[in-house]
């Protein structure tokens, strides 16, 4: 029993350790008594007589308990308890009370107060309540200190991703001064270009270099994935791929290409590959030689068509690393052009009508074939946000090369016809090249009929004409 009670007394010392509580009484002799009865229980006590007393105390210190009559000249307990409740809402505030009634637990409860005694009280019921207190007021200490470690942590980790966020976006401006922008190339060769990362950093990228005075080299490579890794592999792909890594002035596009394949890394071994597309163009025959590893074969604008090419194409690069890949070799004609681009152009989809679909892609570039190169790819990715409801699902990339006139081709149609005017097809034939073009609105792409896909059509109908009632299927039927 001995033993009890000092255990007792033990857990009683710790729990109150390092407690302050102010004892609130008008009446001297009951002040003294409760103020000595909880200093022998090794509590840290100090005590007003009035409540404007406290609340002058209150201001110079705190306390973590109080202690405070209920009846007393000029402030009552419970108009105590509201404006010490105000100044430290974590108070624990005991109002002593010679009237038990309902009513009275009632107001002292709404006024602030957590505890209620009963005058006279038994002294173990006071130590009783105190405890209770103390556990009160320690697990809010506790609570505070992890509170500020959160804080200082949270605090820590946001300077920590905010400078992660800097250098994520000053790789994002590198990746996108590293593509190639909108030009005019060698013997009038037209390059235009469009780039939209799914995120901040994207695992496409592009390029188009001159290799000589009469020949363009050019590729559009996809690593699986977008984000910070998928742009860090094809960042690497790219430095192979420069003009001093690789041997661009074979003109064979298959010889780099086999050259990449088996240099290809994947130090996670978490089954990354790529697709690639690369090519080198005589830019005064016209001739091509494309080289596709695994990569969406490119459209051929030519007129009001637009097609696939049929080339071979190989597995994407990092499946094989002995697999050897070959190139095919085409013409483009004078006012043809050939549209390179990631397979985030036509697989985004769309809630209720599914994929856009390389055959919509196709479609979608025949109707816009009047439209100048820049134009047409500001058009196609404006189709394609449209689709995916603005909230992009894979990197896109679009790169567009436009063939002029060629000094060193005549065509069927130019044999004999001397300065014939332009027909007006073709990606650029009758619209001036610009450098920056004028952005296409919602009802030009409607009234000008360019977007083929009649999902879209309903919806730029529906948001022109709110109280039109007619539905995608309506639309498609006419």
């Amino acid at each position: 029993m001995i033993m009890v009670m000092e255990e007792s007394a033990t857990t009683f010392q710790l729990q109150t350790e390092d407690l302050s509580i102010l004892v609130v009484e008008d009446t001297e002799s009951e002040r003294c008594f409760i103020k000595q009865l909880l200093k022998s229980m090794g509590i840290k006590v100090s005590s007003c007589s009035s409540g404007e007393e406290a609340i002058e105390f209150f201001r110079q210190q705190q306390a973590d308990i109080i202690i405070s009559d209920w009846r007393m000249p000029g402030i009552s307990g419970p108009e105590l308890c509201k404006y010490l409740k105000e100044m430290n809402p974590s108070l624990y505030i005991i109002l002593l009370t010679a009237n038990n009634q309902t009513k009275h637990t009632v107001i002292g409860i709404e006024s602030g107060a957590d505890d209620f005694l009963t005058k006279p009280f038994i002294p173990s019921i006071l130590k009783a309540r105190v405890l209770a207190a103390a556990r009160i007021v320690c697990m809010q200490r506790q609570l505070k200190n992890r509170n500020s470690e959160l804080s200082r942590s949270l605090t820590k980790e946001q300077a920590y991703l905010h400078q992660i966020q800097n250098d994520i976006d000053s790789a994002a401006r590198l990746q996108g001064a590293l593509l190639p922008p909108s030009c005019t190339l060698q013997n009038g060769w037209k390059l235009a270009t469009q780039f939209q990362p799914a995120q901040e950093l994207a695992g496409d990228i592009f390029q188009c270099l001159e290799i000589d005075d009469s020949h363009l080299g050019f590729y559009l490579l996809d690593v699986t994935g977008h984000g910070i890794a998928a742009s860090m592999q094809s960042f690497t792909l790219a430095q192979r791929l420069n003009c001093n890594s690789c041997d661009w002035a074979s003109l064979d596009p298959a010889l780099i290409v086999n050259q990449l394949n088996a240099d290809f890394e994947d130090p996670e071994h978490s089954g990354k590959f790529a697709t690639l597309i690369l090519g080198v163009a005589n830019t005064v025959s016209g001739r091509v030689k494309l080289t596709v590893a695994g990569h969406p074969l490119p459209i051929l604008l030519s007129g009001e068509k637009a097609e696939l090419v049929k080339l071979t194409s190989g597995i994407p690069l990092g499946i094989d690393n002995n697999y050897r890949y070959e190139f095919d070799t085409f013409n483009l004609k004078p006012q043809q052009s050939l549209l390179l681009y990631s397979d985030g152009l036509y697989e985004c989809r769309h809630p209720s009508f599914g994929e856009f679909g390389q055959q919509r892609l196709i479609k979608s570039c025949s109707k816009a074939h009047q439209l100048e190169p820049e134009s047409l790819l500001h058009y196609l990715s404006h189709s394609l946000d449209l689709w995916q409801q603005k909230v992009p699902q894979d990197d896109i990339s679009m790169m567009l090369l436009c063939v002029p006139n060629l000094s060193g081709a005549e065509t069927d149609d130019e044999k004999g016809q001397g300065d014939k005017p332009d027909s007006g097809k073709g990606c650029a034939n009758n619209l001036s090249w610009v450098d920056t073009p004028l952005p296409l609105s919602d009802q030009l792409l409607i009234e000008g009929e360019l977007i083929d896909s009649e999902p879209i059509v309903a919806e730029l109908t529906r948001r022109r004409y709110p109280k039109n009632k007619m539905s995608g299927e309506s639309i498609n039927s006419n």
